[in-house]
């Protein structure tokens, strides 16, 4: 496949993931079986084998008297009954893919179809009862990927089996459309479920039955792409900005990758997907999935984007004034702020620096896997979220760190931003006592050396409550950073400590200490940051000095804390029964705009595709 790694599966491969489906071992789950059979039915491989899979598929579909479950599936062989409602939604995109391969909708096929009849009726039986599951399944507009996995299952399956369902999927389509035009995509620059909403929108743009809806997902295609070329990073080879949902706390990669890949963006091997194979099958061998899946940036305005060095990027997230992210791409860094977050796995900041290297002199090129810049809120001693934990009723295993309230302002290359938590209010749905400490680590590269306005520091540094530090990469990058606190001890941290303790993985962090055990206290940590590139030791120098040196204050005022000297940025506590309210920040987005790059709106929703 040109521009991508998508492997094919060899004989050898597929009979290998034959015999782990002939063992049915527990563990097995849906969306792999039904991986190996797409992917057999594509090669023509071994009709029975497929017949079997899909057998054993249909022996994990929830089946019996109608109920909450009917129709849905068990994520693994193993499970005793249905933990995860979406497994309905990724076993229906994997039948769906499946039937229009067998149909030769995929791939034209005039010697017929290569389903036994067996497998085809046990597909339409799968799909037939799978439809109520998805029907009854209800998922938000701003759930983008599961959203339109289930809007793509309501059609394509709807064509096999129930011309109501079908028409559901139309009208699940235009609320959702309507939805994105208005607010944005909300699963902001996902590393993972930006690529299985790409999916789900280029098989909608091949397949739905309604020649409109395929228009209307082609231009949908056309703004999801915009969106990740205005953040696209071309050295580190990824989206900069911050991310909604990101499992990668280090590096910002997911299965959105295999998409950048196959759009020549990425020229590296895509790191591949943790979730959803065969027990010990190879993983990476998707060629007839990741076929069907594939689209096309759109050439002319990607390119143009791409090009637009520097840019300044502000794109909504909501139809509140605060849900819009903003991003600055320089030519050798980034940085970029959210003005809301949605969840725990969100990175609201994510700055890029190249790794200096100091002892073989600067850096020349970005390895693929240098780690962000990021600041998180941690209540478990995992600054790095590698310890996952098991989530949801299903069980996956994903880091988790602490949702704080974020408010952000952004100019350019200069970001303020203030992040508050304090789990001994209802708002923030906490329990101090399941917490085992309350810390705020700053992730950085440990190529790109940390310095205060003297020197460079050592690791173990331990720096006062309001540091003003510097993060210098390669080719002159710098990260100013001053720390801007509340008075109030119960908000205010201890003090900061630059930590080397990444091990194997090239990352340091600079933490700040609010609790070292169970908190009965809040916190508040204020960022006044700026991004400069190509400065030499003397511009580095004397940056440091007049960076210093700015008058920038923060101050609380009863409730009301307020930065002055910098970006506007005001945030109102609240009462301890109330929530936070932003109060003053920039910029805003006009109502009717999604998406502006150099205050150029690059959305282009009422335009068709230009490729």
């Amino acid at each position: 496949m040109a521009g991508g790694f998508a492997a094919r599966p060899s004989a050898a491969d597929l009979e290998a993931q034959a015999v782990i489906v002939r063992s049915r071992d527990p563990v097995i789950g849906i969306r792999g079986l039904l991986r190996f059979a797409v992917e057999a039915a594509g090669r023509g491989w071994n009709a029975e084998a497929v017949e079997d899979a899909l057998a054993l598929a249909r022996s994990m579909q929830v089946i019996g008297p109608d109920g909450p479950d009917h129709g849905n599936f068990r994520w693994r062989l193993g499970d005793e009954r249905m933990t995860d409602p979406n497994a309905v939604e990724f076993a229906g995109q994997l039948l769906a893919v499946l039937w229009l391969e067998d149909e030769g909708r995929l791939v034209p096929r005039p010697e017929g179809r290569r389903l036994t009849p067996r497998g085809r009726e046990l597909l339409a039986t799968m799909a037939r009862d799978a439809l109520p599951a998805i029907r009854r399944h209800a998922v938000q507009p701003g759930h983008t990927n599961i959203r339109l996995m289930r809007i793509l299952n309501l059609l394509v399956l709807g064509d096999l089996a129930d011309p109501d369902a079908r028409a559901e999927g139309e009208t699940e389509w235009r609320a959702w459309l309507a939805f994105t035009r208005t607010h944005g995509l909300t699963e902001y620059l996902c590393p993972t479920y930006l690529g299985v909403s790409l999916d789900s929108l280029a098989l909608i743009a091949d397949h739905a039955p309604a020649v409109e809806t395929r228009v209307e997902a082609n231009l949908a295609l056309g703004y999801a792409w915009r969106s990740a070329a205005a953040h696209w990073f071309g050295p580190a080879q990824r989206l900069s900005g911050p991310h909604a949902r990101d499992y990668d706390y280090l590096y910002g990669r997911g299965y959105a990758d295999e998409h950048f890949a196959e759009a020549g963006w990425l020229t590296a091997p895509p790191r591949v997907e943790g979730a959803g194979w065969l027990p010990g099958a190879p993983r990476g061998s998707l060629q007839v999935f990741r076929t069907a899946c594939r689209s096309e940036p759109p050439a002319a305005s990607t390119r143009r984007i791409l090009e637009e060095l520097p840019r300044f990027v502000v794109e909504r997230t909501g139809t509140h004034a605060w849900r819009r992210i903003t991003n600055y791409v320089g030519r050798t860094a980034t940085i970029g702020v959210a003005g809301d977050g949605r969840g725990a796995e969100d990175k609201t900041l994510v700055v890029n620096l190249p790794p200096r290297d100091e002892p073989r002199g600067p850096a020349t090129a970005w390895p693929v896997e240098t780690p962000n810049v990021t600041l998180v809120f941690d209540g478990r001693h995992d600054p790095y979220g590698l310890d996952r934990v098991p989530s949801g009723v299903a069980g996956h295993r994903k880091p988790h760190h602490l949702r704080p309230y974020v408010i952000s302002s952004q100019e350019g290359p200069r970001v303020t931003a203030a992040w508050y938590l304090d789990p001994r209010r209802p708002a923030f749905g906490v329990e101090p006592a399941s917490l085992a400490c309350l810390e705020a680590h700053l992730l950085m590269p440990s190529g790109c050396g940390v310095w205060s306005v003297e020197g460079r520091l050592a690791a173990g540094a331990e720096l006062p409550p309001e540091p003003v530090v510097f993060l210098r990469g390669a080719a002159g990058t710098v990260l100013a950073i001053r720390v801007l606190s509340a008075a109030a001890a119960d908000l205010r941290p201890a003090g900061f400590k630059l930590v080397a303790d990444g091990g194997a993985r090239p990352v340091q962090r600079l933490t700040a200490t609010f609790a070292a055990g169970p908190p009965a206290r809040g916190a508040l940590l204020a960022l006044d940051l700026e991004l400069r590139e190509t400065l030499d030791d003397v511009a580095f120098a004397a940056f440091r000095r007049e960076y210093a040196d700015r008058p920038v204050s923060a101050r609380l005022d009863g409730t009301r804390f307020t930065v002055a000297g910098t970006l506007p940025l005001e945030l109102d506590l609240g009462g301890p029964a109330d929530r936070p309210r932003r109060v003053r920040f920039a910029p805003t987005l006009p109502a009717d705009v999604l998406l502006l790059v150099n205050d150029r709106d690059v959305a282009g929703w009422d335009a068709a595709r230009d490729d």
